[in-house]
């Protein structure tokens, strides 16, 4: 049971974290909007999460995206490459893709560690400001998963057929 739990959220989590964004994001625009012109104020908070809350929003689209590699790109050099060279030339971005990852996490994560030595807090609200920064290392500990993940579908479903689609062949992630 926890298996087939674990594999919907697992199948579903990006998807479940944009719909609550975007749906967090309408609510508080549509509150904001009835406080500012119906009640003749608004809060600095509402906006304030509103616009981490799309920063999230980025990050975890960008999780997704990267999960189906839906992302743009030319695939020019990947039509004229055999099976195994366009295997090589996939795992060689999803490595680039993971120093990427390992960079933004570590150098967020100490902007992080600045901002609570020093107690920043958020403009309208007393949180401290590493709560919205924490966007960023999550998004991108989500994207490096995804990109690891379709990488070992990928090097798999090589090994089973010899074959790796134009597309890195992660439809089934």
């Amino acid at each position: 049971m926890s298996s087939r739990i674990w594999k919907t959220v697992d199948a579903r989590l990006e998807e479940w974290l944009i719909v609550a964004c975007y749906g967090y994001l309408v609510l508080i625009i549509l509150v904001e909007i009835a406080r500012r012109y119906i009640f003749g104020n608004s809060s600095e908070w509402g906006e304030m999460t509103a616009r981490y809350a799309f920063v999230f929003l980025v990050y975890v689209s960008t999780a997704y995206i990267s999960k189906h590699r839906n992302h743009i790109r030319i695939d020019l050099l990947p039509v004229s490459l055999s099976n195994r060279g366009r295997l090589w030339l996939y795992l060689y971005f999803d490595l680039l893709n993971l120093v990427l990852v390992a960079l933004t996490v570590y150098y967020s994560a100490e902007v992080m560690r600045l901002q609570v030595e020093n107690d920043t807090l958020m403009t309208g609200l007393d949180l401290n400001m590493a709560f919205a920064q924490a966007a960023l290392p999550i998004g991108f500990l989500l994207l490096g998963y995804r990109v690891i993940q379709r990488s070992l579908l990928m090097v798999r479903q090589y090994k089973e057929t010899g074959l790796v689609a134009v597309d890195g062949g992660a439809q089934s992630v």
